[in-house]
C-alpha cells in the first residue's frame, strides 16, 4: 500500500471477507504440535502478530486426510476472538478477492490441504487482545466427520509466511495489489460484519500479499468517517474513510496530517467528527510502538482515491 504499490495497481476488489491473552512459550524455540483427530493430521499451525486495536488476524496450518473418506473442515473459534471464519484469498483477473466459505474447506481423502497467507485461511475477527509474537494462541477446529479438536497457533512475526522453526520469522513480503473502482468495496459482502472488521478485511483484500504483506494498526470509526492506520515494506500510512451504500470506501492515503483535526476539517470532514476522529486515533496510538506511529506518518503527501466521497 505505498506510493509505488497504489501507483502500480490501485485495486478493486471483493471483500476477503477480559481477553484472552496468547498462552507464552516456553522453553524458547517451542513449535506447535502435530494433532490428529480421526483420519485428519493438523500441521504447522501457526498465526502471524497483530497491532494492538488491530481487528482482525489469520491464522495457518496444513490439513491431512489419511482415511479413504472426504472430509470438510466446517468451523473454528477461538476465545481470542469474537467470531472466526473459513476464508480464502484468490486473484481473478487482476483483482485479489477474499470471502467467507460458508460451506467449509473441503479436505479429501488421502489429500493435504494447506491454509496459507495468500490463499485458504482462518480469519480472527472482533480480535480481544493483539496476537503476540512468541504466544500461542487456541483455535477450536470442527470438523464433518472426524469431529471437534483444539490446536495451539504459534505466533510469529507480522510478515511470517510459513511456520518458523528457528524462532527468528520471515519477513519477506509481497507487491500490493489494487484496482480501478475508486478504492471501495463494490462487490464485498460485508454483511454480518462489524465496521471494524469490514475496514480491516477490505484494505486486507486490496494490499495484504504473501511477498508484502499490509499490517493493519488501529481503526477509528466516528459514523461515516474512519480513519485507519496501516505499515507495508517498511513504511506506512493513513487512511480517511468514508461509508458509502455499497460499504467502507478509501477517499485517500496521507500520514502525519490524518492527526489533526483542522487538516480534517480542511479535507471536508465535518467539524465535530474531525475532532472525535483525531482524539481517537491519538488514544488509539498511545498503545502502539513508538517506532510503527512514525511509520504511520512517513506517508509522503497525500494519494487521492476517490474524490467523490467527501
Amino acid at each position: 500500500m505505498n506510493r509505488h504499490s497504489i501507483r502500480a495497481a490501485l485495486v478493486a476488489l471483493t471483500l476477503i471477507g477480559g481477553g484472552l491473552a496468547g498462552a507464552p512459550i516456553l522453553g524458547g524455540a517451542a513449535v506447535a504440535a502435530d494433532v490428529t483427530i480421526g483420519d485428519i493430521v493438523i500441521a504447522g499451525a501457526f498465526s502471524r502478530a497483530t497491532l494492538p486495536n488491530a481487528p482482525v488476524g489469520g491464522g495457518f496450518l496444513t490439513l491431512t486426510n489419511k482415511g479413504a473418506t472426504d472430509d470438510r473442515l466446517i468451523a473454528a473459534a477461538s476465545p481470542v476472538a469474537g467470531v472466526m471464519q473459513l476464508h480464502e484469498m484468490k486473484m481473478d483477473g487482476d483483482v485479489m478477492k477474499m470471502a467467507e466459505l460458508p460451506n467449509g474447506i473441503p479436505v479429501p481423502a488421502g489429500q493435504t490441504v494447506t491454509l496459507e497467507p495468500g490463499g485458504l485461511h482462518l480469519m480472527f475477527m472482533e480480535l480481544k487482545e493483539p496476537l503476540v509474537e512468541g504466544t500461542q494462541v487456541p483455535v477450536t477446529l470442527t470438523f464433518e466427520k472426524a469431529g471437534t479438536v483444539e490446536v495451539l497457533l504459534d505466533v510469529q512475526a507480522f510478515a511470517a509466511k510459513a511456520p518458523d522453526h528457528s524462532m527468528h520469522g520471515d519477513a519477506s513480503g509481497h507487491d500490493a495489489h489494487a484496482a480501478h473502482a475508486h478504492g471501495n468495496g463494490a462487490g464485498m459482502d460485508m454483511n454480518g460484519m462489524s465496521d471494524l472488521d469490514a475496514i480491516a478485511a477490505m484494505q486486507k483484500a486490496m494490499f495484504d500479499k504473501p511477498d508484502n504483506p499490509l499490517t493493519m494498526g488501529p481503526v477509528v470509526v466516528v459514523g461515516e468517517y474512519a480513519i485507519s492506520d496501516w505499515a507495508q515494506a517498511g513504511t506506512g500510512g493513513r487512511a480517511l474513510l468514508r461509508k458509502t451504500a455499497s460499504g467502507w470506501a478509501i477517499h485517500l492515503c496521507s500520514g502525519a496530517g490524518l492527526k489533526d483535526a483542522m487538516e480534517l476539517a480542511k479535507i471536508g470532514v465535518p467539524h465535530d467528527v474531525a475532532h472525535e476522529l483525531a482524539a481517537g486515533l491519538s488514544s488509539a496510538e498511545a498503545s502502539v510502538a513508538p517506532e510503527l506511529v512514525k511509520q504511520f506518518d512517513a506517508f509522503d503527501g497525500v494519494m487521492m482515491i476517490d474524490e467523490s466521497l467527501i
